[in-house]
């Protein structure tokens, strides 16, 4: 699978999953769930995924309060 990655310089660059290094986190609390996942290359971070997972929903009226 083709990753969009970030080498330092400016460039964005697509690069084949299985030349990186993947790294997978998660964090939970009573809101929410998040994984993470990290692409490196020579221990270098060239992508981040994020994935938010909310286990309650937000009420609109919160929201929409607010403006």
């Amino acid at each position: 699978m083709l990753i969009n990655v970030d080498l330092g310089d400016g460039v964005i660059r697509q690069m084949d999953d299985s030349e990186l290094t993947p790294n997978h986190s998660t964090i939970e609390n009573d809101s929410e769930r998040t994984q993470v996942t990290e692409f490196q290359l020579d221990g270098k971070v060239v992508h981040r995924s994020v994935h938010v997972h909310l286990k309650q929903g937000i009420g609109i009226e919160a929201v929409l309060g607010s403006f």
